[in-house]
């Protein structure tokens, strides 16, 4: 079944350089074919069929004068490269962040310890969203076709950069991130599915609602993983009024991603100073980061999706059945 799934996106893609006159019918032949080595159970011929027509480059008068290379190509690079961009703008904001305090903020003012964390925020939010307009553009010309395939697309080079980087930072710390990491990872791709789809079926405002606010309830549930699973609730023996080790209260929960990003809460008397130095102290990298790639994905996604609601293929009027 993979292997067939696969395959049928491999034609697609090759599918989608011809004109729009041929590419009904060359999607019919091509099945048709597909189906007869799947029957076969011939599965390696059917990918290497499958991979060589989109690889094969449409030369000819009838020919679209794209070549494969371009989607495809696109696609790759835009999906491979954007969460190296996130990671490179998550690291150009702290040292921005850093030189500001340290050369203006840090002789000047007594509250500059408050500003780096806001600092870095507010850098990092806004060279996302320069990412995001880039990859805007590039999924309205997507190789990728369906939500699904566009989310999972999006979110597994996403995976495979964040593990990278938290292996390379310590293999401590990519053990204590895993909770919040796999949490994060599988909601945020529940959410980028649902958006692509209600942007597919032109609901384009409510998939950017309900992208901002599944992306920020994901980055909450990851940070929140992440915490529960470092620290208890419960203060436990208290010997000579102190307690033995520290705790972070699970009351003040659904504000610890905003905490994590601004170093405050809110005037509220949860999560405390102490706390949100606890939280920031195990997470603050990964809520960061989550703000970095988030912006693009959505952007991406929903541009793909409305991008796949005008394919010229769906304004062709029904053709009769050659069978």
């Amino acid at each position: 079944m993979v292997t067939r799934r696969l395959a049928e996106l491999l034609l697609d893609a090759a599918a989608r350089r011809w004109p729009v006159e041929l590419r009904d019918d060359l999607r019919r032949e091509w099945r048709a074919e597909l189906h007869v080595l799947a029957t076969d159970r011939r599965r390696l011929r059917m990918l290497r069929f499958a991979a060589s027509l989109a690889l094969h480059r449409t030369d000819g008068p009838l020919a679209g004068r794209r070549p494969v290379r371009g989607p495809i190509g696109r696609t790759a690079a835009a999906l491979l490269l954007a969460p190296l961009g996130a990671v490179a703008i998550v690291v150009i904001s702290a040292i921005v962040m850093n030189v500001v305090v340290g050369q203006f903020l840090l002789t000047a003012v007594g509250w500059w310890t408050q500003a780096q964390l806001p600092l870095w925020t507010a850098m990092t939010a806004g060279l996302a969203v320069v990412l995001a307009r880039f990859a805007a553009r590039w999924g309205r010309r997507s190789a990728l076709t369906g939500p699904l395939r566009t989310a999972l697309g999006i979110m597994l080079p996403v995976g495979v950069v964040i593990v990278g980087i938290e292996y390379a930072m310590s293999v401590e710390g990519l053990v204590r991130a895993t909770p919040g990491l796999l949490g994060w990872l599988t909601f945020l791709t529940l959410v980028l599915w649902g958006a692509a789809a209600l942007a597919g079926r032109g609901r384009v405002r409510a998939a950017w609602w309900f992208g901002i606010v599944g992306a920020l309830v994901a980055a909450d549930l990851a940070v929140v993983l992440t915490v529960v699973n470092q620290f208890p609730a419960d203060p436990g023996t208290i010997v000579d009024g102190m307690p033995q080790y520290d705790t972070v209260d699970r009351v003040s929960a659904p504000l610890w991603i905003l905490a994590t990003w601004t170093d405050w809460s809110f005037g509220l008397p949860r999560p405390t100073p102490w706390e949100i130095f606890l939280i920031t102290d195990v997470v603050v990298t990964e809520a960061v980061l989550y703000l970095a790639i988030t912006p693009y994905a959505l952007a991406y996604v929903i541009s793909a999706g409305r991008s796949a609601r005008v394919e010229p293929d769906a304004a062709l009027p029904p053709r009769e059945s050659i069978a």
